[in-house]
């Protein structure tokens, strides 16, 4: 049964060479005759180079793993870059619509604004809160009648001082019409942001 055995094993390590077995030399065709005849007489080595190689290909197959786990991670990568590259282009857009909407806003006087004046309740209307993209702090001029606001983490796009909700709504509705689907009218009494349905009771019902 031993010998049966090394014949087999012997067998399946000579497989692979067979296709290359005609173009050895006669040279290293004698060298591999004296090793098969070495392994014959000791079946602990042959079991042994068996083992090795089990190893080398378990190992090689964890690597083989592992870089098509690398691949997947960079791909993944990839595609979060591109959809940050959207993200961006898409703000760049409601920026340049919202710049637009507040050139178009500055040129209807008949509206009650109030400047910059917070004092007291004022209405303004929020247009976006973002996370992992912002506008740049640099972006918020003086006297344009846009603040950026940042709590908790998301920063707020904030325009308008009015005196009243109706005229906030007027605005949050024009906003809506151009495409800021996100728009709508905050509170704030003497600066600090308040609910609407506690300085407008019933708002939102």
């Amino acid at each position: 049964m031993r010998l049966l055995t090394l014949v087999a094993l012997l067998g399946i390590l000579a497989a692979p060479m067979a296709s290359q077995a005609q173009e050895l030399s006669k040279e290293d065709a004698k060298i591999w005759k004296n090793k098969a005849k070495e392994y014959k007489r000791n079946p602990a080595a042959l079991k042994a180079l068996a083992d090795d190689v089990d190893r080398y290909r378990e190992e090689a197959a964890t690597y083989s793993a592992q870089v098509n786990e690398m691949e997947a991670e960079r791909a993944n990568q990839r595609q979060q870059i591109a959809q940050l590259e959207r993200d961006n282009i898409r703000l760049q857009d409601e920026l340049g619509e919202l710049r637009r909407a507040l050139a178009d806003m500055n040129n209807q006087p008949q509206q009650p604004a109030m400047g910059d004046d917070m004092s007291g309740l004022v209405f303004r209307v929020q247009i976006g809160a973002y996370q992992a993209l912002n506008v740049p702090a640099n972006l918020d001029g003086d006297n344009d009648n846009m603040d950026l606001e940042v709590v908790d983490g998301l920063q707020k796009i904030i325009i308008g001082h009015f005196p009243d909700v109706e005229s906030a709504e007027a605005l949050r509705s024009y906003m809506q019409k151009i495409g800021v689907k996100d728009a709508w009218v905050v509170a704030y009494q003497d600066g600090a942001r308040v609910p609407m349905n506690q300085v407008v009771p019933g708002y939102g019902q």
